[in-house]
C-alpha cells in the first residue's frame, strides 16, 4: 500500500513549526512537530493508545522539500494526547492556539479552494 503524499501548511508557535493539513474535513498534525512543541516524547507506545482512526502514516513534505514517512494524528487524537497522556496545565494554551488560530486557517483555505 502506498502512502499519500501530503503538502501541509506550516504554522509557527514560539519559533517552532507545526505542520497541519486537512483530509476531507478533518485536521491532522505532525507528531514530530508536536513533540517539539510539547517538549515531550510522543512515542509509538503513546500513539498506540489512540484509536485507529486517530493516527495514520503519511508521506509528509518537510522543510527541505522532501517527503518523509511520518505518523500524524487527527484533531481528536491531539485533544486526547493533551488531555489524557501529556496533561500539563500549560498545554491548554497549545490547545487554544490550535483551536483559535490553526484550525480556522485550515478550514478557511478549504472553503476558498472549493
Amino acid at each position: 500500500m502506498t502512502l499519500p503524499e501530503i503538502t501541509p501548511q506550516t504554522f509557527r508557535r514560539h519559533r517552532r513549526p507545526l505542520r497541519a493539513f486537512l483530509i476531507g474535513h478533518e485536521a491532522w498534525f505532525s507528531t514530530r512537530d508536536l513533540r517539539r512543541l510539547l517538549n515531550t516524547d510522543i512515542n509509538d507506545r503513546l500513539i498506540g493508545r489512540l484509536c485507529d482512526d486517530q493516527c495514520q502514516r503519511v508521506l509528509l513534505l518537510n522543510g527541505s522539500g522532501r517527503f518523509n514517512e511520518e505518523t500524524v494524528i487527527s484533531e481528536s487524537g491531539l485533544h486526547t494526547l493533551l488531555w489524557m497522556y501529556c496533561y500539563h496545565p500549560e498545554n491548554r494554551l497549545l490547545r487554544q492556539w490550535v483551536s483559535q488560530e490553526v484550525l480556522p486557517v485550515l478550514w478557511n483555505g478549504k472553503l476558498r479552494a472549493a
